[in-house]
């Protein structure tokens, strides 16, 4: 397993207790009926089909090892924590850690590779929101994204030089 030598320790924990949900029966590996059960757990029901479709061109047996592989292939376009963090200073420009949650959803479905703004909502659904001290245009509150932990949460999985 040297490909985990580069990789983000706190993001490799997350994948082995992500591997332990879905290998249900316990035996190392996950299997087209643990993948079955765990949507069935979810409430939502698979056909074949789509259980085979997901297995296509993965590596099998689908063991820890090959299903870090496999999470660090489909991440393998974002960006580290570090350069994260960096992209989201432009918009604090107090270095204060936060953001204004609005602004940058304003921004990030007005400029540049737009996002819908469900898509926009979506991506800032589980950031952590502080609100205040100062008010939006409507008296309110002004809520501001924690984006230190949102980096954190939404980066790749390599290490950062701050790790």
């Amino acid at each position: 397993m040297d490909f985990l030598k580069d990789l983000n320790q706190p993001k490799v924990y997350e994948l082995k207790k992500a591997f332990c949900l879905f290998d249900l029966d316990g035996d190392g590996v996950i299997s087209e009926q643990d993948l079955k059960n765990t949507f069935l757990t979810l409430g939502v029901d698979k056909s074949e089909y789509d259980i085979d479709k997901m297995f296509e061109g993965v590596v099998q047996p689908l063991n820890l090892d090959v299903f870090l592989l496999l999470m660090l292939q489909r991440a393998n376009g974002l960006a580290p924590q570090d350069v994260m963090v960096g992209a989201f200073r432009m918009w604090d420009k107090a270095n204060t850690g936060f953001i204004d949650k609005e602004r940058f959803v304003h921004d990030i479905t007005t400029y540049g590779d737009r996002f819908t703004l469900a898509e926009a909502n979506e991506a800032v659904a589980d950031a952590v929101i502080t609100r205040g001290p100062q008010l939006n245009d409507e008296g309110q509150l002004l809520e501001k994204l924690d984006y230190m932990d949102f980096a954190e949460n939404i980066s790749g999985f390599q290490k950062t030089d701050h790790k």
